[in-house]
This record gives C-alpha cells, structure tokens and sequence, in this order.
C-alpha cells in the first residue's frame, strides 16, 4: 500500500502534468487566433470570418492573393523566427548555465549583421556596385542572406571553440560574446562609413529587422531547419536537465558533456542565424521568452523548450501585429518593437542576477 506521502506527491505530480497540458493547449489557441487576427491586418482589411473563409477554400480572387501571397508567408515567418530564437534561447542558457546567454548576446546577431553589411559594401549587392564590382555573383538575389549566414556561422564556430577551452565558465562564454558583439559592430561601423548612400540605407534597412521580406520559400527553409531541431532538442531535454545541475553530475549519468554542449550550441546558433540571416536583427526574443516561460511551467527542459516554441511565436508574431497597426499605415521594423519590449527586460535580469551575488 502506499503511504501518505507517496499518494500526495503523485497528486501533486498529476496536478503539475495536467496544468502543463492546459498551458500548452491554450498557447496554441492562442497561437491560432494571433494567427488570424494577424491575416487580416493590412491595407486591405479583412475580418477574421474573411480569412477563415479564404483558408477553408472560399473568399475572393483578391482576398485570396492578398492572404496566401502577402500576410500567410508574413505571419508563417514570424511565427518560425520567434519559435527559432526563443527555443535557441532557452538552450544557449541551459548548456553554458547563464540565465544572460541568448543568440543577440552571444553576438551571433552582430555577426550576421556585419556579413549582410559585407554583401552589400564590399560586394556591391545592391546599387550600380553589383555590376561593376563581383558581377554575376553580386546580382545573386541570395547573396545577402547567404553571407549573413556564413558570418553568423563563424560567430557560431567561435562560442562553441570557447565552450570547448579547458576552463571557459558561462561567464567566460558570454563575456566572449560581448566581444565578438563589439569587433562585428565595429566591422559594420566602418562598411557603413565607406559605404554610399544607397547603400548605406540598405545596410540600416537590413538591420531593422522586419518581416515585410517573406516568402514561401523562406517559411520551408526556416521550418527545415527549425522542425529537426526541436526534435533534437527536446530528445536531449533529459541530458540538458543533468547539464543544468553542473558537469560532474551529467558525467556522472554517462553524458558527454563537453559533446553535448558543443553541438547543442551549434545547432542552436544555427537555428538563430537562419532566422537573421533572412529577417536581420530581432534582439531580445531568445532572452525574453525563455525566461518567461521558465517561470510559467518551471525548469523541466523538455517543457521549457516546448514551451519557448509556442510562446516565442506569440510574441514575434503580436510584435509584427503591432509593428504594423500602431502607426498604420507606416509600418515599424519588428526588430525595434522588440527592443523597446527586450532592453528593459535586460536591464531588469542584470540588477536581479547582481542582487542574488551579494
């Protein structure tokens, strides 16, 4: 028989897993309906019994293009690049145990930044430079995300190089990343001062960070890369809970601590150079959500990270919602509405971690 005790600490346990599943069940509702309400934001308005209509098969010609062509892809996007940096987010400060650590801090924004910076100075990606100074290749439409990409890799390259060296605490880590910040945004100062005027309003148009560039085939290339990440992710979320609680304890489970923080970090900081790769800077979502979500279902990984990817697409997606109607008709870059929302957040997490040293 069991003892009191036992029956009420598996009632407690029942309790836990049954207001887990109503929190999940009720973000992706939530999910759905942003999803909706952001469809039928625009120049064209349309109501939300519009947009079901369209979906489901019926709506006007115009009501059609204007859904599937313009605000699906939009919508898809955000959702995709929140889930992207807030589920990277949540696994940067997992394996190098530092509640500051996230794609923006780590300098894998900065990163990309510089390299979209580079396509557009040094390549002459966009204006009269790209017939005159690397031809066919400048004229590639995929040149400024493809070098975004690749410097953000190297950024990559460079955290998971650290967290490998004998010795780099998490504060190590993140101190390396607020260097790399600083050399790739003075790399992007200088492209920016030699650069001319159209494409200096390229570079700053690219560092916003704003939706208004998705595509179709942008939405299959994030959820490519994003889908086979959760599911790694959350098939370690049992190793990253040992790695939380220090590496001697995951050593002593049987887990490659050193293996797994490198490729976790890897895969995370790919899935953030992806997203900004495409969309530029969107600061403060891989910092924000997860700790968010952390206090609303606990420290369980295999939860937070589901949880991040739902709830990282609710908030990129409500920030593109209000990018788009707090100025209508002007449109604000998402990238901004986050920041106003992550800084003080930020600022916020430092004075709480000083206060917990003292």
């Amino acid at each position: 028989m069991k003892d009191g005790s036992n029956i009420e600490l598996e009632l407690q346990l029942r309790n836990y897993r049954y207001r887990r599943t109503l929190f999940l069940i009720l973000s992706v509702l939530i999910l759905v309906v942003l999803m909706l309400w952001g469809i039928s934001m625009g120049s064209s308005l349309l109501s939300i019994a519009d947009v079901a209509d369209t979906l489901t098969g019926g709506g006007s010609r115009v009501a059609k293009q204007v859904v599937f062509q313009i605000r699906m892809p939009r919508v898809l996007v955000a959702i995709a690049t929140g889930a992207a940096l807030s589920v990277s987010g949540a696994v940067i400060q997992t394996v190098i145990r530092n509640p500051l650590g996230s794609p923006f801090t780590l300098g894998l924004s900065a990163a990309s930044a510089f390299g979209a910076a580079f396509a557009i100075v040094i390549l002459g990606a966009v204006g009269a430079g790209a017939s005159s100074r690397f031809g066919e290749l400048a004229q590639m439409p995929w040149v400024i995300t493809l070098s975004a990409f690749l410097f953000g890799l190297v950024c990559a390259l460079l955290i998971t190089g650290f967290a490998r060296w004998r010795g780099a605490t998490p504060e190590i880590l993140v101190m390396a990343g607020i260097i790399l910040t600083s050399l790739f945004q003075s790399g992007t100062s200088l492209l920016q001062y030699i650069s001319t005027d159209v494409e200096l309003a390229s570079v700053i148009s690219w560092m916003f960070g704003d939706m208004a560039k998705a595509t179709w085939d942008k939405v299959l290339i994030q959820f490519i890369v994003l889908i086979p990440a959760v599911i790694y992710f959350v098939f370690n979320s049992f190793s990253f809970n040992a790695l939380s609680a220090g590496d001697e304890i995951a050593k002593s489970l049987g887990i490659n601590a050193d293996r797994l923080r490198l490729i976790a970090v890897v895969v995370a900081s790919l899935c953030a150079a992806v997203a900004t790769a495409f969309f530029g800077i969107i600061a403060f979502v891989g910092l924000v959500v997860p700790h968010v979500t952390r206090w609303l279902v606990g420290h369980n990984d295999r939860i937070v990270l589901l949880s991040s990817v739902v709830l990282g697409g609710i908030f990129l997606l409500l920030a593109d919602i209000i990018s788009r109607t707090v100025m209508a008709p002007v449109v604000i870059p998402v990238g901004i509405v986050t920041s106003f929302v992550g800084a003080p957040f930020f600022l916020f997490l430092i004075i709480r971690k000083v206060r917990k040293s003292r």
